[in-house]
């Protein structure tokens, strides 16, 4: 587990899908992961036709290209699996380079699987004691 955090927080810095939660004391749980061929994903595209002008979750506006088919599969598969869940991918590379993602990254025959996790945030159990700011005398 703590292995899969240190990827996925080294390796998500397209779009800062960095997974840190907004809460204090909240922490990510990896709670499934996915593999995808190139050719499930060209697969998903055609069925979904998730390539025909389709805005992803955190998109830099830029569509119809293979990043923006993976990251809609990718989130795809974590709500039907984990509702509330999102997606973290941890390769190929070229899907998380941050300047260069949406051209560098592709899918087709010899290309490597697109393998990620799938995170939640999970807050601190409401029995835990609450901190109070120091009151000053």
């Amino acid at each position: 587990m703590v292995l899969a955090a240190a990827l996925v927080c080294g390796s998500a810095s397209a779009h800062n899908t960095d997974g840190t939660c907004g809460v204090e004391g909240a922490q990510m749980v990896v709670v499934g992961s996915f593999r995808f061929t190139s050719r499930d994903l060209m697969a998903y595209a055609e069925q979904s036709q998730a390539g025909g002008g389709v805005c992803t979750p955190k998109s830099c506006g830029i569509v119809d290209d293979h990043w923006s088919v993976a990251t809609k599969r990718s989130f795809d598969y974590c709500e039907q699996i984990a509702p509330g869940s999102v997606a973290l991918v941890t390769s190929p590379a070229s899907y998380n380079d941050p300047q260069l993602h949406h051209t560098a990254y592709s899918f087709g025959p010899g290309t490597p699987d697109l393998q990620g996790v799938c995170m939640i945030c999970r807050l601190p159990s409401p029995s835990s004691p609450i901190k109070l700011p120091a009151r000053s005398p």
